[in-house]
């Protein structure tokens, strides 16, 4: 069990915004229900739609944008047993040039027994100068069912912008059963952390993807999916224990992308017994 956020804090500091997110899903007959959505400044949820009859899809959106720093977003998500839900966002988040103060973002996913979530928010976009520090806990109960992923731009390489100058700072940790299963801190604040050979090779993109519960067999799997796309992506998949994690490094959004949802279709059938069925926001 991860200790639940607070969300006390007031709309805004001297800063920025501070915006928190708080949603609760249960199962109510044959559907996936939004039971308890409380929000505070710029973070809403439309209302659950269901193009796959009672799997739950949602969309978090965040009005304004952009983050500055000094900005503060909170979310936190509980899916109760039994219910079944897939989240993600409309468009890429965008974190602008700070002042000084950072930009943060903490996020605590909860997933009962017997219950699935699919968390595929779409990248985090870092202009160069921008300071965050990130924080993601994942926890999930005996046969509950997790595929997310976490897919970040270091600059804009479209508009041949590089990550000159900023400070990145990630923190990243899966519970089973209250076990540690995953635990990795990121810190990027130069050149060298970029192009090292240890640290992002040059590439401005990467993403991570986590599933589980998973076997070998999902392991070969996903290694013969992105098999074909090795000579352009820097990628590699392990299991650690029943955690699947795949990571990527790429210079291009797109072929990153579209690496993370073809893992994400080769195992959501075997995992949840259901077939890959994009929302329906991707497209737009």
């Amino acid at each position: 069990m991860i200790p639940a956020p607070l969300f006390s804090a007031p709309n805004t500091t001297p800063d920025g915004w501070v915006a928190s997110l708080e949603l609760e899903f249960s199962r109510a007959g044959t559907r996936t229900v939004l039971e308890h959505n409380r929000h505070r400044g710029p973070l809403r949820v439309q209302r659950p739609l269901y193009p796959e009859g009672d799997l739950a899809h949602v969309y978090i959106l965040h009005p304004p944008g952009g983050v500055v720093g000094g900005d503060r977003l909170n979310i936190s998500l509980d899916v109760a047993s039994g219910a079944q839900v897939l989240c993600t966002t409309p468009g890429s988040g965008k974190f602008y040039l700070s002042a000084g103060p950072n930009a943060r973002v903490e996020q605590r996913l909860q997933v009962a027994a017997g219950a699935s979530l699919e968390w595929l928010p779409q990248e985090n976009i870092l202009f160069s100068g921008a300071r965050v520090q990130a924080s993601t806990e994942i926890a999930l109960d005996d046969d509950a069912v997790f595929i997310g992923w976490d897919i970040t731009c270091l600059g804009r390489p479209v508009n041949r912008e590089h990550f000159e100058h900023g400070a990145f700072s990630a923190h990243l940790a899966f519970h089973h059963n209250r076990e540690l299963l995953l635990v990795e801190h990121q810190r990027v604040f130069d050149k060298q952390t970029l192009n090292a050979a240890a640290g992002l090779r040059g590439q401005p993109l990467q993403g991570i993807l986590l599933a589980f519960p998973c076997t070998a067999g999902h392991l070969e799997r996903v290694r013969d999916t992105l098999a074909p796309l090795s000579t352009a992506l820097l990628a590699g998949a392990t299991l650690v224990g029943r955690l699947l994690i795949i990571r990527a490094l790429h210079q291009d959004s797109e072929t990153l992308k579209q690496a993370m949802i073809l893992a994400w279709k080769a195992l959501r059938p075997e995992l949840l017994e259901r077939p890959a069925i994009a929302p329906r926001i991707w497209a737009t």
